[in-house]
């Protein structure tokens, strides 16, 4: 991983952070979620082994369910909540990937 894999790395957790944070407060139609998701497969797709592929499609269903879906109320926090969980995953293994090459 070169020092653009370093960036998107980095700026991925920012995001992962911001978007943990956030969740529960944020709007159900917003589109910033599905442009992170977006993000978060390309870096899935271009480096191997960093993140488990099930949790991130998890995170990405999750977010397309919230965003597309008219769920009950107590239907769409457990889905945030599944989310929150993806996303600790995600962000988790992104701060070890850094951690390990510095």
């Amino acid at each position: 991983m070169g020092n653009v894999g370093l960036l998107f790395t980095f700026l991925l957790l920012m995001g992962t952070l911001w978007l943990g944070m956030t969740r529960i407060n944020m709007r159900l139609e917003n589109n910033w979620p599905l442009i992170y998701d977006i993000a978060l497969v390309v870096y899935l797709n271009t480096w191997d082994l960093i993140l488990n592929p099930y949790v991130v499609y998890v995170a990405v269903v999750c977010a397309l369910l919230i965003r597309f879906e008219f769920l009950n109320e107590r239907i769409v926090f457990f889905v945030k909540v599944v989310e929150i969980i993806a996303l600790t995953h995600i962000g988790w293994c992104l701060l070890s990937t850094l951690l390990k090459l510095f």
